[in-house]
Parts: C-alpha cells; structure tokens; sequence
C-alpha cells in the first residue's frame, strides 16, 4: 500500500511543527488540544446547508439535532463521535453531522456521550441505548420515518454504534442499518495493523493503550464484555445491516475488516470498504485528500441504501 500523496504531507506538517501526540498528557490536556485543532480549522461557511441546528437535554443527556433541508418523512440517523471515549463532542462534529444530514436528506441526533475517565464505563453505552431510545420515542415530532432509523459513529463512535446495534436487536428496537468508520470492536485482540501502523500515521499504538487503560483498565473481564468489545458478541446475528470503512494506514484497519467478517458469517448483510492510502480518522477529515471525500461521499451513500432500501449488496 502507498500512502496518499496528500495525506503524507499532512502528517509531514504535524511532524515538522512538532506536534505532540493526540493521547498524550491528561484528558483535559487531550481535549483542549482536539478543540484548538479542530476550531482554529472551521470554517463554518463551508458547513453542509441544514434547515437547523438545536440543542436538546434529555435527562442530562445533550443531544444536537440536526434538521434536514427537505421536508416531509425522512431518514434519521443517531451519529456518535470519535475521540477514544476521552475527548470529543457533538459540538466539535458538527459538520460531519450536517454533512450527514444534507447528503442523506435525514435528521441527525448527534450524541455528547459521557466521556471517561470522569464518567467511567458504561456510562457511555448507556448514553448511547439512551439516545437511540429518545430518537425512536421522539421520532414522530421530528419527522422523521420510523422504518428509516440508523446509526452511525467514527472509531470510538463506530464502537457504540455497533454496542447499540446489539442493544437495539436484543430491546426489538428497529435499525434499518449502521456505518461503522474505522471501528475499534475488540478490546481483547492486538491485529497486525497495530504493530505495522504502529508510529507515524496519526492514530498510534501507543494511543490505542491509552485508550484502553481509560475504557477498560486492567479489567481483562472488561475488554471480554460485549459492550466494551462488540466484535465478541456470542452471537452478532441479525444487528442491522452494516456498512464497515477502514483505512490501509490505520492501527485499526484489522479490527474492522475481522468484524465485518464477522458479521457477514453471521448472515448480516454487510459491506466492507478498505482505503489503501488514507489514515485515521479520515471520516471526519474529508478536507483530507480527495481520496478521503471520496470514502465519505461512498459511505455515506452506502448508508443511505441501507436507510431507503435501495442496497444491491456488499
């Protein structure tokens, strides 16, 4: 695999101006670094057109919901996401979820899921089935479809989005589908992406341990939990339809491409999308490369098959 031209002299910059690694330093320390990051990069005129933007709390839970242009019944889609359950808000990707809402024509309810380690697991899953739960109870004041209900998340995102999918099907809750971008599933495995990605390509190894030591400690019960890794469910049959993208220069890649795997073994239509030269999380970095608005712009497409019913397979 070759790097993308593009994202190569992205990661040349971040090592010529010394910048220090995501998952270094404390959580607040985490933080700040991913708001400045991504703020002083906004350009809110470039933000997707959306009908409105509007913060709802729901039993402490904050929500942003996003209001497709089109009227009428609509998809919806809850979105989480990503930041290692550490860092990140719904506030800070809000322009992947207008993106999602102009390019699908649907509602999005982007979820400000409770972060560790101040809010220790399973805090987080359970705002996750909480949000998901809301979404469907409120589905007819949105305007939305109820047979049109999705999820969708990025790293530790895609990793609640496929929590909730084995949630929703255990509580009879219907999804019509589930993005996963750049999955984490598997708390208990170490793939040969993590050592082969393991320096240099934004998301490292060293990374992925901080994480764990966040989510799951030195609790090996923990990381063999289903909902901590959902890639070790008993049984994964009959979740929503998935679509999985993963990226070639990601520490990650395997994990994703395993549970896909998985998931079509156990009968549940899936699509796998592997992209050779880009890194993570390049869901959220379209701006990237143009490789990467591609691997958007496809599946994000993809989800809207699964959404419309218009899928004509993997």
């Amino acid at each position: 695999m070759t790097l993308d031209p593009d994202v190569a002299g992205f990661l040349s910059a971040l090592r010529s101006a010394g910048a220090p690694p995501g998952f270094s330093g404390a959580p607040d320390e985490m933080r700040e670094r991913m708001r400045a990051a991504i703020e002083s990069n906004w350009d809110p005129a470039g933000f997707a057109p959306v009908k409105s933007v509007d913060d709802v709390v729901v039993d402490g839970l904050r929500l942003k919901v996003v209001r497709p242009l089109a009227d009428g019944p609509a998809p919806t889609v809850v979105y989480f996401h990503p930041g290692g359950f550490i860092m990140g808000s719904a506030h800070l990707m809000q322009d992947v979820a207008r993106r999602l809402a102009h390019d699908l024509g649907a509602w999005v309810v982007s979820v400000d899921y409770r972060l560790v380690p101040e809010h220790p697991f399973p805090a987080a899953v359970e705002d996750a089935a909480a949000a998901l739960r809301w979404t469907v109870d409120s589905i007819g004041d949105l305007g939305g479809d109820p047979a049109r209900i999705g999820l969708a998340g990025e790293s530790s995102g895609a990793n609640l989005a496929a929590v909730t999918a084995l949630w929703a099907r255990d509580a009879g809750v219907p999804v019509a589908g589930q993005l996963l971008a750049s999955p984490v599933t598997n708390f208990a495995a170490r793939y040969p992406s993590v050592d082969e990605n393991a320096e240099g390509c934004f998301l490292t190894r060293d990374d992925l341990a901080v994480i764990r030591w966040h989510y799951v400690g030195d609790d090996e019960a923990r990381a063999l939990d289903p909902r901590v890794s959902p890639a070790l469910a008993p049984d994964p049959g009959g979740v929503a339809p998935a679509v999985v993208g993963v990226a070639g220069f990601d520490p990650l890649r395997d994990d994703g491409i395993v549970h896909a795997a998985r998931l079509l073994d156990a009968g549940v239509p899936t699509a796998l999308r592997v992209y050779p030269g880009l890194i993570h999380p390049f869901f959220g970095m379209p701006g990237l490369s143009p490789a990467a608005e591609a691997a958007v712009s496809e599946l994000t497409g993809l989800l809207g098959d699964l959404l419309n019913g218009t899928e004509e397979g993997a």
